[in-house]
């Protein structure tokens, strides 16, 4: 039996099913994942706001739930034991001398309001009067309080209840007495309803029509239904002061939306700045560092956002075809330095053989034309000798050592001394030291620097501006912080190892004719010279500049204000404080 290319045998149909559920569950997720991360900014932020805008309304509604709820527990055990009077309607039975809870019936016609209050004395089981809080009572729905109704003697004793007409059915003369609306409501003394009730009961219009007719003749035939054209309402006090918590939870609950969508806004919006912002810019001002610093041994991940990620595809291209011609250059470069080194060797072979045979026929035929032909002989010498220092010298490592500042000052003057002496010109050397905050007042701080690198360097410097000069050549030496302008970068100072990173300025000047246009550009190239002659092959410069390079640091071709070549030589070093 046979099967096919990358199906895996499974045992277990379920285990196939549920393997399967993963796969597909991991997939979503997979795909979800990568939605996300590319949506545009102008997406992932409406995103971002819509979930915050949910999650606020969804936590301010849950908090402003539980302070009110907080709020109403606390307000049930602060009025724990109070009693809530029912405010009414109420008619006044003249018989009993009593409220009697009523309904309000709008008859709508005739002047004024037509108002009809009917009740029922205590007794019918339709409606009872609870005067004790033992007694059954009326549950109030809202603030589950007990509610109970209100009698005279319960107004005469309790100052936070106060009766008032109700209003209503009033007459013409009313209205005109009252120059509008007659109903001006004042507190009504309980030991004064009867004589109110009897007054405004007469001087009101009475309750007719065909409904006030026909509840009359009920309540006629029944003695337990009343009627009046004069109804009662109470008004009951507020409950005791609110109390700080209470305050406190009715406060939180009118300031909890504004509170949870502020948090939540900035909680986002740092999320989103984050991951969004902050985490692909980063990856591509490390990636820019690293191409401007030449290290292009790596890659430009993916970032979030479509709009970043085209832009780290930029980058990684970028830095993929200047890595491809960093890689071509150096080919070049290799195979250059191949072929100077073979012919330089193979350039020696025929040299020896015609030395040797130019040496013979010197012996036996002295002539002067084998004189010149010697002399071009060793030219080509010495030029295989030049070509061959210059392939080793990219090879050539940097070995530093410790040496004060005072004594590398003082050697690197006795060389220009003596070059200059050789040279038959005076010489001028100045020593500066910038650092002297640092390593004190007499530059006893130890350099990490390859002396005899700089000594060499110097010294082709010294010699090509003696060769020029008309009577006198200047060293400046000088010790200086390094700064951005030296090598693009930063400066840094370890602080746990106590160097400080620092630059050896050199700078040699002359009062010759200075470099012509043509020699300030291409002064630094190998065999370039204006002058050539047999000694002098156009290296001089050359070799300085790679070795400056080599220490870290660089030569810089110019001419002086007051005339005259200038070579502008600095190194990197580092300073141990003392």
């Amino acid at each position: 039996m046979s099967k096919r290319r990358g199906e895996v045998p499974v045992a277990g149909g379920g285990r196939h099913e549920g393997a399967a559920g993963d796969g597909a569950a991991d997939t979503l997720r997979a795909r979800l994942s990568v939605w996300w991360r590319n949506l545009p900014l102008m997406r992932s932020f409406a995103c971002y706001t819509a979930i915050c805008l949910v999650l606020s309304v969804v936590i301010s509604v849950a908090f402003m739930v539980a302070c009110l709820e907080g709020y109403h527990y606390l307000d049930r055990v602060e009025n724990e034991g109070r009693t809530e009077v029912d405010s009414g309607p109420y008619i006044y039975d003249a018989a009993s001398g009593e409220l009697v809870p009523a309904v309000s019936i709008d008859l709508g016609s005739g002047v004024g309001d037509r108002m009809l209050y009917v009740g029922m004395r205590q007794g019918t089981g339709c409606a009872s009067v609870e005067t004790d809080k033992g007694s059954p009572q009326v549950i109030n729905a809202s603030t589950e309080r007990p509610v109970v109704y209100a009698t005279l003697e319960r107004i005469a004793s309790d100052d936070g209840l106060k009766l008032y007409d109700w209003g209503g059915n009033y007459t013409e003369a009313d209205y005109i007495e009252a120059g509008g609306n007659p109903y001006n409501p004042k507190p009504i003394a309980a030991d004064e309803l009867a004589y109110y009730d009897e007054r405004e009961r007469r001087e009101r219009i009475s309750t007719t029509g065909e409904l006030g007719s026909a509840i009359d003749q009920l309540g006629a035939a029944n003695d337990e239904i009343l009627t009046s054209n004069i109804g009662y309402y109470v008004s009951q006090a507020q409950a005791g002061t609110e109390t700080a918590p209470m305050f406190a939870l009715r406060i939180a609950a009118g300031l909890a939306p504004f509170v949870v969508l502020g948090v939540l806004a900035t909680v986002f919006f740092r999320q989103f700045y984050r991951v969004r912002l902050a985490e692909p810019l980063g990856s591509l001002h490390h990636a820019a560092e690293r191409i401007a610093a030449q290290d292009l041994d790596f890659t430009v991940g993916a970032v979030a956002g479509r709009e970043f990620a085209g832009l780290a595809s930029a980058f990684e291209r970028m830095r993929a075809s200047l890595e491809e011609a960093q890689r071509e250059l150096f080919e070049t470069a290799e195979e250059r330095r191949r072929l100077n080194a073979a012919f330089a060797h193979d350039l020696r072979t025929p040299v020896t053989v015609l030395k040797g045979t130019l040496e013979m026929m010197e012996g036996k035929e002295p002539s002067p034309h084998i004189a010149t032909l010697q002399g071009q002989v060793e030219r080509l010498e010495s030029y295989a000798q030049a070509m061959t220092g210059i392939t080793k010298l990219e090879d050539r490592e940097v070995e530093r050592g410790s040496v004060a500042f005072s004594v590398l000052a003082g050697d690197l003057g006795r060389t220009v001394r003596t070059l200059a002496s050789e040279a038959g010109i005076a010489c001028h050397v100045s020593v500066r030291n910038e650092l002297a905050d640092v390593c004190g007042s007499t530059g006893a701080a130890e350099l990490c620097v390859d002396a005899s690198l700089v000594e060499e360097v110097l010294g082709n410097v010294m010699s090509n501006a003696c060769r020029f000069a008309r009577q006198r050549v200047s060293l400046a030496v000088c010790m200086r912080r390094r700064c951005e302008t030296d090598d693009g970068k930063a400066p840094a100072q370890d602080e746990t190892e106590g160097a400080l990173s620092a630059v050896l300025d050199l700078r040699v000047t002359d009062d010759g004719p200075g470099f012509s246009a043509e020699a300030l550009r291409r002064g630094c190239e190998s065999f370039f010279s204006e002058q050539k002659s047999a000694e002098h092959f156009g290296l001089g410069l050359t070799v300085a500049s790679m070795l400056a390079r080599l220490h870290g640091g660089s030569l810089v071709l110019a001419n002086d204000t007051s005339g005259g070549a200038l070579v502008h030589v600095t190194f990197a070093v580092e300073l141990a404080k003392p």
